[in-house]
């Protein structure tokens, strides 16, 4: 038997939680004790850069094949807000973005021209074959349950750590900022529309998986992430 709205809802929170890269994952735990160089924080942001920087190829088909106007509606102010950044000081976050990372040394040039791991393209190959030839239910439960649904809390203390362990400003580290509430409202409204539409066994069942997965290939970014940042460390690597 299918679980009610509100029983599904919860069960996905818990599944977010219980693997929450942002959070728990060792790479991003040396960050948040200030264990990670500059260097190895740049390289973080470049490659994340590449993952959601280029948001509207990830939220445009979202939009396009949802089929309820009203959550249509809401699914194309997070791209305004994304794009424009309108709602949130006037700062599209790409921009906000690529400020980041040249806050940590890098430049706009090197992070519109990023050479992803392997880890970070398996993650953005998954993401948009998800939300382009998918259902809506599952590259929104990919995109938005799974994935925007690792920044609240985590954003905001990484803004801090940022600014009070690695010298930057408020105003250079205003991305982390800025999501800490988008993503907060865009990852509870994503959970209760998936819960919502996921209606049958089947329906559940496949968003579980879907979750699961992108749990999954997130932690694995992190691990990319990890491996290359010691190579900076032991020389392996440039």
């Amino acid at each position: 038997m299918a679980l009610t709205s509100e029983q599904f809802s919860s069960e996905l929170k818990e599944t977010v939680a219980a693997r929450r890269v942002f959070w728990d994952h060792p790479f991003i735990q040396k960050f948040r004790r200030a264990e990670l160089s500059k260097d190895q924080v740049r390289h973080w942001i470049e490659q994340q850069f590449y993952l959601t920087g280029r948001v509207h190829d990830l939220i445009g088909p979202l939009y396009v094949h949802c089929e309820d106007a009203k959550v249509r509606a809401e699914i194309l102010n997070n791209l305004i807000e994304e794009e424009t950044g309108k709602m949130s000081g006037g700062t599209p976050h790409p921009e906000l973005y690529i400020r980041l990372g040249e806050a940590l040394g890098s430049s706009r040039a090197r992070m519109l021209n990023i050479q992803p791991l392997p880890e970070t393209l398996a993650l953005r190959t998954w993401w948009v074959w998800l939300v382009d030839k998918r259902p809506f239910l599952e590259g929104l439960a990919s995109v938005s349950v799974a994935g925007e649904g690792q920044v609240p809390g985590a954003a905001a203390e990484f803004a801090r750590i940022l600014e009070q362990k690695y010298g930057l400003t408020h105003e250079q580290s205003a991305f982390w900022w800025v999501h800490e509430e988008a993503d907060r409202e865009h990852g509870d409204g994503a959970v209760g529309i998936v819960a919502k539409l996921a209606r049958t066994d089947d329906e559940q069942q496949r968003v579980r998986d879907i979750v699961h997965n992108t749990l999954e290939l997130l932690w694995r970014f992190a691990d990319g992430l990890a491996a290359t940042s010691a190579e900076r460390i032991t020389g392996k690597a440039a």
